[in-house]
């Protein structure tokens, strides 16, 4: 049995740290506003191909079926919960059967990322090429955007290939660079988050749903865009791999537990929202932000809370063994078939 690298449950601690940090500051219109946009601009030009090549590293095709069939659980039950909670605290969100509700998504894109992983196995340089091919070029349709994930599946695709067959290596290799040259290649990745700040560049690159169409660009601008924010978003997390090491050991729990704060912090952010509106309209801009950094701590080291984690484990994987023993008793072994 592999020793397990409490250097990647760190990194993702962090990681949904940051998560819950730039969907309070997105609540307050932090766009909109110069030092929160700053911190916007850092967190999603990097946070979910962070994230996304974590669950690559991670990814394993053994139980396949139930694996996939735990994120279908967690997936479909998400969709009416958070509509009603949303429906107590404002208007009832738009939703279609289709089009996964706000952070789900990255549920329904889950199932099709750990769907390719056979194919990654079996075919490591051509699903490699395929999903730059992919992510860079998948902008050129609008078919598919919001509907079933993929248009951000595809966007986010290279990130988990790339940490399925190179993540183990990309995190010793930085691990062990000189503390002069980590912090070369930080300085290094600030450089694109500074270009896209100071261009102010549409903040829909970075959710990659959406196509070239959308944002009214030709494809070779659009193609040109996707490269900018991957490199970007590449540079940085190598970075992230590269001090993975000396983050606290208070996010190891935090990062083992990240799926279940992903899940229901949600619930929390569309709680606060208008009282954060509020303390906004009272105070001062860089008082609010200062607010949801600590508000932010305070919902990720609750919901990293056990009790948390092992009720979704328990509801999740229960229902999926549950719905895989009912397929195997109508699935002929091979015995069988063979008579």
């Amino acid at each position: 049995m592999s020793k397990r690298d409490y250097r990647l449950d760190k990194a993702k601690g962090l990681l949904i740290f940051l998560v819950v940090v730039g969907h309070l500051l997105e609540e307050i219109s932090g766009w909109s506003m110069g030092y929160s946009r700053v911190l916007l601009t850092v967190i999603y030009g990097f946070h979910m191909p962070a994230f996304v090549f974590l669950a690559g590293i991670t990814a394993k095709s053994n139980r396949l079926a139930e694996r996939v069939l735990v994120f279908l659980v967690f997936a479909v039950t998400a969709q009416p919960v958070y509509y009603w909670w949303t429906e107590l605290f404002q208007k009832p969100p738009d939703i279609e059967f289709d089009e996964p509700y706000w952070i789900t998504w990255f549920l329904v894109a889950m199932v099709w990322w750990l769907l390719s992983l056979p194919l990654i196995e079996r075919f490591p340089r051509f699903m490699l090429a395929a999903s730059i091919a992919i992510g860079v070029l998948g902008g050129v349709q609008s078919i598919f955007e919001y509907q079933l994930s993929i248009g951000r599946a595809m966007t986010f695709f290279p990130y988990f290939v790339i940490g399925k067959l190179y993540g183990k290596q990309l995190l010793e290799w930085s691990a062990q660079l000189s503390v002069t040259k980590k912090l070369g290649m930080s300085a290094l990745a600030v450089v694109p988050m500074a270009m896209f700040f100071l261009h102010d560049i549409d903040r829909r690159w970075f959710y990659g749903a959406r196509g070239f169409e959308f944002f009214d660009e030709a494809i070779p601008y659009g193609v040109g865009m996707r490269v900018l924010v991957a490199a970007g978003a590449i540079a940085m997390v190598i970075v992230l791999l590269a001090w993975s090491g000396l983050l606290p050991n208070s996010l190891i729990l935090v990062g083992q537990r990240s799926l279940a704060i992903y899940l229901l912090h949600g619930l929390i952010i569309r709680a606060v929202e208008k009282p954060l509106d509020w303390f906004l309209d009272s105070t001062s801009g860089s008082i609010t932000i200062l607010l949801c950094f600590v508000l932010a701590a305070v919902v990720t080291l609750l919901l990293a809370w056990s009790p948390f984690d092992r009720a979704l484990r328990w509801y999740s994987s229960g229902l999926a063994r549950f719905v895989t023993s009912r397929i195997a008793l109508f699935t002929p072994s091979r015995s069988t078939a063979r008579h």
